[in-house]
């Protein structure tokens, strides 16, 4: 008659040994442990799924240790609520505000434990001006202006390569701006030009391709420097910001054959930017002059323009403005050339400077957010570019990543397939592709 093999537990006793960590294989293969006991050791982490091989333990026992509760242990927390052990109290002896408390109580820890990076993804052959992005039947694009080749290049993401690679190429003379709008399922890229006059470019389906679809009146824009395209209600438009001394902003609507002029902004200031944001519930412009402080614009439901509003105050010298929203909460991202670029917050009916960033040599200071991390890229043209993060807790941005990139015009969010990336625009070098990524702490 056979007999049935009985399965037989054991102990292991590491007590009083002073040890403050152990090797993440030291329990390795003892299936059939069922009772450990670290107690009155030195322990303030232990190494990530110490116990993923004790599939007999019945009883742990980690008294009389001194353990950090910081990233390190957010994996023991978690494992402390899904074993079926029983396990003493695993009490912190840090950090200084979890001291005392009981790790096994515990179902988060203050600190979200990861960080964030930014790593080189792809890199451009070409330089850049303006990057702008635009999604199309599922599929995600990217157009830049390029003038050295005299081209705005049209990327497209490669879901199997997993990069992104050419797609098309729109040719022109010294293109400065390429800007895509979609308006009703049909995608058009709006080509501004020093020479030659500016058009507007439409895909072809059949062709797979942008072809010519209309030249932009442009009798008083020989400079164009930046382009911004928006929707009021139901209307589109796009207004192009002239830096030229004898030229002037004009603001374009589309009429379902076209975009036609449709007003004259700012005369004889030398645009360099304009930004269309919503402010109170009303749609407003604020354009960046090269010969004065910014000047907003108020659309006017009644006439159906932009009625010159006001100016932020103390702002000269100014080369583009930027907006973005924290929790709801309005800013602007003023860059500056030469001085500091600032933050600002709106506020009170007027915006206040919560922030200067030192930025000689600046063209870009561009806010973008990923996955509730807020973050400024500062570009600069005589030293390294600097990103900055948001602290929640005292309400300004932290210096947190150093990147190099040779004069640096432009950064833009692209996201595709659950990844996020930021082109960096070079009017000098390679455009670069960097990365976003998430780094968990407590590994």
């Amino acid at each position: 008659m056979s007999k049935e093999r009985v399965k037989v537990g054991f102990s292991r006793f590491i007590e009083s040994n002073k040890l403050e960590t152990t090797s993440k294989y030291a329990f390795r293969g003892l299936r059939d442990l069922t009772h450990l006991s670290l107690v009155n050791n030195n322990i303030k982490a232990l190494p990530r799924d110490l116990f993923i091989d004790l599939d007999s333990l019945i009883e742990l026992d980690l008294r009389g240790n001194a353990f950090e509760c910081d990233c390190r242990a957010k994996w023991l927390m978690t494992w402390l609520k899904n074993t079926n052990a029983t396990v003493s109290d695993v009490v912190c002896a840090g950090p200084e505000d979890m001291k005392g408390k009981r790790l096994n109580d515990m179902t988060s820890l203050q600190n979200e434990c990861v960080s964030t990076d930014f790593i080189l993804h792809q890199s451009v052959a070409s330089e850049s001006l303006s990057v702008d992005t635009f999604s199309y039947k599922n599929d995600v694009y990217v157009a830049m202006s390029a003038p050295s080749t005299e081209s705005c290049m049209i990327f497209q993401w490669d879901h199997i390569e997993m990069n992104f690679r050419t797609y098309d190429n729109i040719t022109g003379q010294s293109i400065v701006g390429c800007k895509s709008v979609i308006i009703e399922n049909e995608v058009f890229v709006i080509v501004a030009q020093l020479f030659g006059g500016s058009h507007i470019y439409k895909f072809d389906d059949d062709q797979s391709r942008f072809n010519k679809f209309q030249d932009i009146e442009v009798s008083k824009i020989s400079k164009p420097n930046d382009i911004e395209a928006f929707q009021i209600g139901s209307d589109w438009f796009f207004v192009i910001a002239e830096s030229s001394k004898a030229g002037l902003s004009t603001l374009y609507k589309w009429n379902d054959n076209g975009f036609y002029w449709y007003q004259s902004l700012h005369e004889w200031y030398r645009d360099t930017d304009v930004e269309f944001l919503d402010l109170d519930g009303k749609a407003h412009l604020i354009l960046a002059s090269r010969s004065q402080v910014p000047v907003i614009y108020q659309w006017s439901r009644s006439n159906q323009k932009f009625i010159l509003q006001g100016e932020i105050p103390n702002m000269e010298d100014v080369v583009v403005v930027k907006h973005f929203r924290i929790k709801e909460e309005l800013y602007l991202a003023m860059t500056r050339y030469i001085g500091d670029s600032k933050v600002l917050r709106w506020g009170n009916k007027q915006f206040a400077e919560i922030q200067a960033l030192p930025s000689r040599g600046s063209m870009i200071l561009q806010p973008f957010s990923f996955k509730e991390r807020y973050y400024l890229a500062l570009g600069s043209d005589y030293t390294f570019s600097q990103i900055y993060l948001w602290d929640e807790d005292h309400k300004i941005f932290d210096r947190f990543k150093e990147v190099y990139i040779q004069a640096p015009r432009s950064f833009t969010v692209v996201s595709t397939d659950r990844r996020d990336f930021i082109f960096s625009s070079s009017f000098k070098g390679n455009t670069q592709i960097f990365e976003h990524i998430i780094i968990d702490l407590s590994l």
